[in-house]
């Protein structure tokens, strides 16, 4: 597992929600689109149907006249609502998950304390709305935000800052103008084309926002919080900054692009085989090297261990004495992590299980091989997993926690490193059967020398993730030199594949098969 919270693990917790199925709504009455149309087929403009607190999860309800109705504590997730007509609607409290909103008519619309984690409101009309919700990865693309009310409620902070939290969401070419969205939390997400002019956004938060040629014309900025945001090309004329926080800000202030005085600064932890070490051991190293030479540029590092505060300590961070940023590059991160633009993916990955050779063990041939061994011989074995990871919810699944040995997902000691597991523990039999990422499973089998390892990889799961993509980051709003990276990827994608397979680390290809890669 590597060091840093979000890097595998917490993708898997956090970056990868899961929405409640039906089944996990117990109270909630299952209704059929049938019976949601006959309801409201009896409602009117001074009955509307009451959907309290009923499951409407998965269905297909696109071009629906809802007619007001009291949809409050409802369930919608993955529902397809596509040009459904929710206008005036209540929606306190309701979940939407994943739903598929597109050009819905939301005008008017109740949405407080709304959950619409990942769902799609593209083209969608929410002019008007009260809205109080969690919007984390929504699809806002070219809706329409004007005159809402989506400001936090200061009344109501029993529980924390109840605001709208419309974090790394896509709201390119949205219309904002007119509304009040203050204190509101727009972090890490795409505005870049937004018409946000006269917007109250006081309080607002930014950090690595896209705002590359929005309209901010009269908008109240006076104390937001921005932090790594792109302004280049915005229209700024009569915002309001008052007291407003500005830290590695784009477009109000010339920064130093990525790369130009032709040195790759790459951000890499010091001790973290496979991934990396000083000695430039790692295989990101050698990918760093590969990307340095193709660009013709010198090599430079920036470490720090990958844990809390690595990105912004790193890629975030700025030199004292040049005021530039300490490094531009990161080699590894998974698709989606919060933190970083990430590139498109260069290899994909799973968790596998490692055990020595020899030792009754040599039947498992695939993670499943496990659970049909002796009952004796099963009982008896030591499982080491580090904690909220897939293979642990996998040991859960199967009542074999009661055998783990846990791990800590990071541990404070710099001297430590994920491979332990495997080349210490494992090849010393402190436990029987190690459960890791596979980039360190493979590489610390490969290179074991006391004993002969195997390696069983997860195969992908619709039930538990045990597989992921893995990008590289570069910082919010530097399109052109992400594209560039992308770019040198893709023409060398052979070779990179190549230094992974001299790693051991088990690859997939797009339909989740392990490949057979040559190693360089």
């Amino acid at each position: 597992m590597n060091r840093w919270s979000g890097r595998l693990a917490i993708a898997a917790v956090l970056l990868l929600p899961q929405a409640p199925g039906a089944a996990d709504w117990p109270g909630y009455e299952k209704l059929t689109r049938e019976q949601v149309v006959a309801a409201l087929a009896e409602a009117s403009a001074s009955t509307p149907a009451d959907f309290y607190s009923k499951n409407l999860s998965g269905l297909d309800l696109s071009g629906i006249d809802f007619k007001g109705a009291n949809l409050t504590a409802a369930v919608l997730n993955r529902s397809n609502l596509t040009g459904a007509n929710l206008s005036r609607c209540n929606l306190t409290v309701s979940f939407a998950e994943g739903a598929n909103l597109t050009n819905a008519d939301l005008r008017g619309a109740m949405m407080f304390s709304m959950q619409l984690q990942g769902a799609n409101l593209k083209g969608a009309n929410l002019s008007g709305a009260r809205l109080i919700g969690d919007l984390r990865k929504a699809n806002l693309e070219g809706s329409v935000l004007t005159r809402m009310d989506g400001a936090a409620d200061m009344k109501n902070q029993s529980m924390g800052l109840m605001r709208a939290n419309i974090v790394s969401a896509n709201l390119r070419g949205a219309d904002l103008s007119g509304s009040d969205f203050s204190r509101a939390d727009f972090s890490f997400s795409d505005l870049s084309g937004a018409n946000l002019a006269g917007t109250r956004l006081s309080g607002a938060e930014f950090s690595g926002t896209d705002l590359r040629g929005a309209n901010l014309a009269g908008a109240d900025l006076s104390g937001a919080k921005l932090i790594d945001t792109d302004f280049t090309g915005a229209n700024l004329a009569g915002a309001d900054f008052t007291a407003a926080v500005l830290r590695s800000v784009r477009g109000l202030a010339q920064d130093q692009p990525a790369g130009d005085e032709r040195v790759l600064r790459v951000c890499q932890d010091p001790n973290n085989l496979p991934f990396s070490n000083r000695a430039g051991e790692g295989f990101e190293n050698k990918i760093a090297e590969l990307l340095a030479g193709e660009l013709g540029w010198t090599l430079e590092y920036t470490w720090f261990p990958q844990r809390m505060g690595f990105i912004r300590n790193t890629l975030r961070g700025r030199d004292p004495g040049s005021n530039r940023f300490k490094c531009d590059l990161v080699i590894g991160v998974p698709v989606g992590f919060e933190l970083a633009s990430t590139t498109k993916p260069y290899y994909r990955s799973t968790y596998a299980l490692v055990y020595v050779k020899g030792k009754g063990l040599d039947s498992v041939t695939a993670p499943e091989g496990l659970l049909d061994l002796e009952p004796a011989k099963l009982k008896s074995l030591k499982l080491g997993v580090v904690g909220q990871t897939p293979p642990a919810d996998w040991l859960l699944r199967h009542r074999l926690f009661d055998q783990v040995v846990p791990y800590q997902l990071q541990s404070g000691d710099p001297e430590r490193y994920p491979g332990e597991i495997v080349e210490k523990d494992l090849a010393t039999g402190k436990i029987d059967v190690a459960f890791v990422w596979g980039p360190i499973a493979g590489y610390f089998a490969k290179n074991a020398t006391s004993a002969k390892l195997a390696v069983v990889p997860f195969e992908p799961s619709p039930e538990i993730h045990f597989d992921f993509r893995i990008a590289m980051g570069v910082r919010f709003g530097e399109r052109d030199w992400k594209d560039r990276i992308e770019r040198l990827v893709e023409a060398n994608r052979g070779r990179i594949q190549a230094i992974l397979a001299a790693y051991g680390v088990p690859l997939l290809d797009d339909e989740g098969r392990i490949m057979a890669v040559p190693a360089q």
